[in-house]
């Protein structure tokens, strides 16, 4: 089967026409991904996105038009990779503000939790637990603490109480330790 007859099954959905196609250009597949990187992507993503564009490049190709499939393909592919790029670097996708780990600053490493497989009714628990911590912190450090869960970094928080960063600093440290105390117990 030709080129040619490849594109057009692939135009109307063939996945077989599909694959082969796309294992003829795995090439620039390759040189894309070495060029770009995309956060999380990994080789099976790449190829993933290949056939889509591939898919595409068969549907909105053009004989008539002087450029052949293949670079037609590949600025398309360039263009989908680019794309996925700005997408993923988009401010929206971001976190507003800063996240501040409720474990940093520790002074032994060894004493971070791992958690993996988690019942629910652990989960409940630690819910539970952080509800009525407020009950356990001070006014200012109940204020810090609910600023940090809600995502807001110590310098944000500091500006919007009108305090200085190091009260805030420490808020968050007594918050940390009496948190781990009671989770501990």
């Amino acid at each position: 089967m030709n080129e040619q007859q490849l594109i057009a099954l692939a135009a109307q959905g063939d996945n077989q026409s599909i694959i082969d196609l796309a294992e003829q250009y795995l090439p620039v597949v390759l040189k894309l991904r070495r060029q770009y990187f995309i956060r999380n992507y990994d080789e099976d993503d790449w190829l993933q996105e290949a056939r889509i564009a591939i898919h595409r490049a068969a549907s909105e190709y053009d004989q008539r038009h002087a450029c052949s499939f293949g670079a037609f393909y590949r600025l398309l592919l360039n263009n989908q990779v680019i794309d996925l790029i700005r997408r993923s670097q988009a401010k929206k996708r971001h976190p507003e503000h800063d996240i501040l780990s409720l474990d940093m600053g520790m002074d032994d490493g060894n004493d971070a939790l791992l958690v993996t497989n988690l019942m629910a009714v652990d989960i409940v628990h630690v819910r539970n637990i952080v509800a009525e911590f407020a009950k356990e912190c001070s006014s200012f450090e109940g204020q810090v603490f609910t600023a940090l869960l809600a995502g807001y970094s110590p310098q944000y928080i500091a500006r919007d109480l009108d305090v200085g960063l190091a009260p805030v600093t420490n808020a968050a440290d007594r918050c940390r330790r009496k948190l781990r105390q009671q989770l501990a117990s």
